[in-house]
């Protein structure tokens, strides 16, 4: 079951657009994303708060995870809004901002994943801004069917020129169907790589192995083993560890890696007994408090 989105401008590029990008495998359709990637033009109006990159391949549970993130920030006393300024002229886009806030709270997944898609958000408590979180589509960052080092003009802009610094959160998962052959996988650490070389000194970097509950590190609700969850990552992705090491004869002693790394989970989905819905269930709030905690010191 997939979601038709509207091609509300040019239909430049034909684009696979996944039903959700939770920790379901759907069925997925090819149908008419908003414009070329090629093509995008983006405002960052504020150049000096941070920008939070969720950075992964489609269905890599990016949209899921700003959408867990959300409801947790919220809850405790941040606010998230979406900034209109980021696509100006683009009717689809002023739809998602409308709709934002209705549809972070949506129990069912795909309505949720149907209106944040591609978007900037601002992160603020007492009206101060911490953070500016993007959410941008999985076949930007890698797309197995159109293999490339090179990314769309736009995200070249942000990673390499913006003033912001940048907090990148470089998705991987354990169960690895959705990138279900190594080569695939090859790509993407690639594709990782070329981010690396492409970022500025002061970026920071965040590995996060999404959907821990797949993963056999898991002991209990919030809880799972470190060490075995990032040997899973390492097996799934060889290499990936390596693009971030600190090979610095003196100062890899006290900063082996210039990655963080930590597990995430946004929750669980479950079919309705017609088939026509999936419902989504927060998972447990320690993940989005132990992510958030990483993101501010980051951020600083």
């Amino acid at each position: 079951m997939a979601i038709e989105i509207p091609n509300l401008s040019d239909p430049f590029d034909e684009l696979t657009v996944e039903e959700y990008d939770g920790d379901k495998t759907s069925d997925t359709t090819e149908v008419s994303y908003e414009t070329d990637p090629m093509k995008i033009q983006v405002e960052i109006p504020d150049q000096k708060t941070p920008i939070v990159v969720l950075f992964g391949p489609p269905a890599s549970g990016k949209t899921m995870m700003l959408i867990r993130l959300s409801r947790w920030l919220r809850r405790n006393g941040y606010s998230v809004v979406p900034n209109r300024l980021f696509r100006p002229n683009d009717p689809f886009y002023t739809r998602m901002c409308d709709e934002f806030n209705s549809m972070i709270d949506s129990p069912e997944a795909a309505e949720g994943t149907n209106i944040v898609s591609f978007m900037l958000a601002t992160v603020s408590k007492n009206r101060q801004p911490i953070c500016q979180i993007l959410e941008a589509p999985g076949e930007h960052f890698h797309n197995s069917k159109r293999i490339t080092n090179e990314f769309p003009p736009y995200l070249n802009r942000i990673i390499s020129s913006s003033k912001n610094r940048k907090v990148y959160l470089v998705l991987a998962e354990s169960d690895v169907k959705l990138m279900g052959d190594g080569s695939s996988r090859d790509q993407y650490v690639e594709k990782i790589r070329t981010l690396r070389k492409k970022a500025v000194l002061r970026d920071k970097f965040i590995v996060v192995l999404n959907k821990v509950d797949l993963s056999s590190s898991v002991q209990s609700g919030g809880v799972y083993d470190a060490r075995i969850a990032k040997k899973e990552v390492r097996e799934a992705y060889p290499g990936i560890f390596e693009i971030f090491k600190n090979t610095h004869p003196i100062t890899s002693f006290f900063k082996p890696s210039y990655a963080s790394f930590i597990a995430f989970q946004s929750g669980t989905f479950s079919e309705s007994s017609d088939g026509n819905t999936v419902i989504y269930e927060e998972s447990n709030d320690i993940y989005a408090s132990r992510l958030w905690k990483m993101i501010l010191e980051k951020c600083r």
